[in-house]
């Protein structure tokens, strides 16, 4: 072979490694995204001054973190006047039950007494009358035992409902020391300490930054070849110079819908055709990504 035959075939060899690569290059891309997060809002459900403030902007939290704590003497002293109520209707309880036992006895003794005069007024012992008067008090000392035995159900639910009250109290305590529901940022304080806050009332807003999301479109005809599940390549934008970066993410969600790419989002497809939102999962233990980073998406 000669020489020139050897450098064309090189050459052509070349071309088409190079066009191989660039066809492979353009189908791993998928789209550009920007990267963005969930944020939470710690607000107050109970009403009080501020004690703590554990955390400034800027600073990380941890889940389940204390991050503020709510004056919580005015809903203890509500505890301990329904555990005060409680203890005074107890009292009364046991003297209920003890006039209970009472008329327990009443009843059992006019009973008893009244069969024996039954027995004997119908033998014409003694007078009808009598019979008449011991039933007028059997019957009287029983609906005093069933009032009795009423009121002493009424009592009982009275402490069931101040115990309510208690659990009730008991939660709006607990719910005065606020914690974080995930491992984040803060990125909002918005009280002080000694501010009094409200049902509602904002305290912080945290954005959660160990698990983030990008969302990015792709074409109808590249859905086939994405699968829930599926392992994609976030590339971040580095100095000239460094290598590239890829932080490894999810498929988690494609829209059933279709619709018109926005104009905010570049991509490599018309901007007339429609597209389908998709979303990918980025753990970011590190902190590496931050929230509003634009970056591509890539097989």
């Amino acid at each position: 072979m000669s020489y020139r035959t050897k450098v064309s075939a090189l050459m052509l060899a070349l071309l088409i490694f190079f066009i191989s690569c660039k066809e492979t290059k353009n189908d791993a891309f998928l789209g550009s995204a920007v990267v963005s997060g969930d944020t939470y809002q710690i607000t107050a459900v109970t009403q009080g001054n501020i004690l703590l403030l554990s955390k400034d902007e800027g600073q990380l939290v941890s889940k389940g973190e204390l991050l503020a704590i709510i004056d919580t003497i005015p809903l203890y002293l509500k505890q301990m006047e329904a555990q005060s109520v409680i203890t005074e209707i107890n009292l009364s309880i046991l003297a209920k039950q003890t006039e209970i036992k009472a008329l327990q006895s009443d009843v059992s003794g006019i009973r008893r007494e009244y069969l024996r005069i039954d027995t004997l007024a119908s033998k014409g012992a003694v007078p009808s009358q009598q019979r008449d008067n011991l039933k007028t008090q059997y019957e009287s000392a029983q609906l005093r035992m069933l009032a009795s035995q009423n009121s002493l159900t009424s009592m009982q639910e009275k402490v069931r409902g101040q115990q309510f009250r208690i659990d009730q109290i008991k939660d709006q305590i607990r719910r005065c020391y606020l914690k974080s529901p995930a491992n984040g940022l803060v990125i909002t304080r918005f009280r002080s300490i000694d501010e009094v806050v409200g049902p509602g009332n904002p305290i912080y807003e945290i954005a959660k930054f160990d698990t983030l999301k990008a969302d990015f479109f792709v074409p109808q005809p590249m859905l086939a070849t994405l699968k829930f599940g599926q392992n994609l390549q976030i590339r971040i934008d580095v100095p000239q110079g460094q290598n590239t970066l890829f932080i490894p993410g999810i498929l988690t969600w494609i829209s059933p819908d279709a619709e018109f790419s926005p104009r905010n989002i570049q991509t490599r497809e018309s901007r007339n055709d429609l597209v389908f939102r998709a979303r990918v999962t980025i753990p970011n233990p590190d902190g590496t990504l931050k929230k509003g980073l634009p970056v591509e998406v890539w097989r």
